[in-house]
């Protein structure tokens, strides 16, 4: 019997976390469960799972925080598992583009707080934005694609921005990258550069639930 192909799998975790969780409701799956029930068990071994995501700020989200980092413990020790992190940074938001139904685009310096009503300049208003996880991310995928670590890349994530890797990864490091997707989550960028798209169904999420 001819050796199976190697997988790799690659998880933006905020992306996937959220569009499991709009999908389908559920948080919590076990990560090497689930990769192998989307990979093709005759064909093809799981080698390594990489998982990707930012650490909340503790000062300002303590509760959530705690649980971050719990999840982040359990998944460390999870099979085959490896846990990459990037960093949250805070961007102010300068100003507010609105699309009103009667004033049709209108740009605000102000907007009222969700809890006291009170009017706050946007210059006080922020976000929270990710950092380093694309990079790193798209990084990995190439690197290890150089290194011939694997044949397939499965990649969990609907951010286009990774196409211009996975264009090189394809045509020349002659590799696989099949782009798993939520039924009401594809992108049409991805479909066209990856070699392959395998559609995440609620069967396999709650299969691997924890």
């Amino acid at each position: 019997m001819a050796d199976k192909l190697r997988i790799y799998a690659y998880f933006d975790g905020s992306n996937f976390y959220h569009y499991c969780l709009q999908s389908y409701g559920i948080k919590r799956i076990n990560f090497f469960d689930f990769t192998n029930h989307v990979s093709k068990i005759d064909s093809e071994k799981v080698i390594k799972i990489k998982y990707f995501n930012c650490p909340l700020n503790q000062q300002e989200y303590p509760s959530i925080y705690k649980k971050q980092q719990k999840f982040f413990e359990d998944l460390k020790k999870t099979t085959l598992v490896e846990l990459l992190l990037g960093n949250l940074v805070k961007r102010p938001l300068g100003k507010i583009n609105i699309d009103c139904p009667s004033c049709s685009h209108q740009r605000s310096e102000s907007l009222n707080c969700p809890k006291c009503k009170r009017r706050i300049n946007v210059k006080r208003c922020f976000k929270y934005i990710e950092k380093g996880v694309d990079v790193k991310l798209a990084t990995q995928m190439l690197v290890d694609a150089m290194d011939d670590k694997y044949d397939i890349a499965l990649l969990f994530s609907s951010d286009s921005d990774y196409c211009p890797a996975i264009r090189y990864i394809v045509k020349n490091l002659k590799k696989d990258v099949v782009y798993c997707h939520f039924p009401n989550k594809k992108t049409y960028e991805l479909t066209q550069v990856c070699t392959e798209s395998r559609l995440i169904t609620k069967d396999i999420i709650e299969n691997s639930k924890k």
